[in-house]
């Protein structure tokens, strides 16, 4: 099991720990948005089981035809993960509207304090390693799981509040409140997922140009390449490389060959790069 699908597991487990914690003490003490809050993390456990299939499925090597691999497969099952957190999202708002005016035991406090700190250590994880080997699925699932810090911050202040709800009507209203918070920004993310993964999936060109002048400068470094021009397009936790490169036109047509093969294998083991299945278009003028 390599470092993706370990991350992966280990926030399964914390996501279901927590969500138990989390729902089984909205339950006990009655208490809509701490119950709410609960079936958010509860969701990011789905979601990372999600993500751990489509991470399986990304991994399977390349074939006749699909000679570029399945890295997709990654955006697929996070298309999967947006469209479960749009449903949570309108039942988050709708169970937060029909909640009625309750005053939560301070206990709540202890199950939420509990619940950050594990929560935390999670996405730490999440997107530490993603960030590392350049895991599409990891940073989604670390986007996704953030709101949930942001959530019991807010069911938090909920507690606070409404033990002051007897003499202060207006606080009466705020587990409603909260629920309809919570549930607009799972919306937010839920979009923000869908939108990011559909561009993805039709073959969005990456925007990083701190990456592309990396990698133009390695090329032009290679003798007999004088200039480059380039597309890198997102495979999941990779990259298809498309080049044009103008090569000295002194070099002969096996120079050039071997030029060609030198440049397709050195940009696939230079890791930082990210790229794999390098196309090259050779030409003796590359306009600007």
């Amino acid at each position: 099991m390599n470092k993706e699908f370990k991350v992966l597991v280990f926030s399964m487990i914390m996501n279901l720990l927590i969500s138990i914690l989390k729902i089984v003490g909205g339950i006990y003490f009655h208490f809509g948005s701490l119950l709410a809050d609960g079936m958010q993390t509860f969701s990011d456990f789905v979601t990372d089981i999600v993500s751990f299939i489509g991470a399986k499925f990304s991994k399977k090597r390349p074939t006749k035809s699909h000679p570029f691999g399945f890295g997709k497969m990654e955006y697929i099952t996070n298309l999967v993960v947006g469209f479960l957190l749009f449903s949570l999202a309108i039942f988050i708002i709708i169970n937060g509207y029909m909640s009625p005016w309750h005053i939560p035991s301070l206990s709540v406090l202890w199950i939420l304090v509990i619940a950050f700190v594990l929560k935390g250590i999670s996405i730490y994880f999440l997107y530490s390693v993603g960030k590392k080997i350049n895991s599409q699925l990891l940073i989604t699932s670390y986007s996704e799981s953030k709101m949930d810090l942001y959530a019991s911050s807010g069911v938090m202040l909920a507690t606070i509040l409404l033990q002051f709800s007897e003499s202060i009507i207006i606080f009466r209203s705020i587990d409603m409140i909260v629920g309809f918070i919570i549930g607009f920004m799972v919306l937010k993310t839920s979009w923000d997922i869908l939108r990011e993964n559909s561009m993805n999936l039709i073959g969005k060109v990456e925007d990083n140009t701190e990456l592309y002048k990396k990698i133009e400068d390695f090329l032009l470094d290679m003798k007999g390449v004088e200039k480059v021009k380039m597309y890198l397009i997102r495979y999941g936790k990779y990259y298809k490389i498309q080049l044009m490169i103008e090569m000295d036109p002194k070099l002969t047509l096996r120079q050039v060959t071997k030029l060609e093969e030198k440049i397709k294998r050195e940009l696939v083991r230079h890791h930082s790069f990210h790229v794999k299945y390098p196309t090259i278009y050779v030409t003796s003028h590359l306009e600007d």
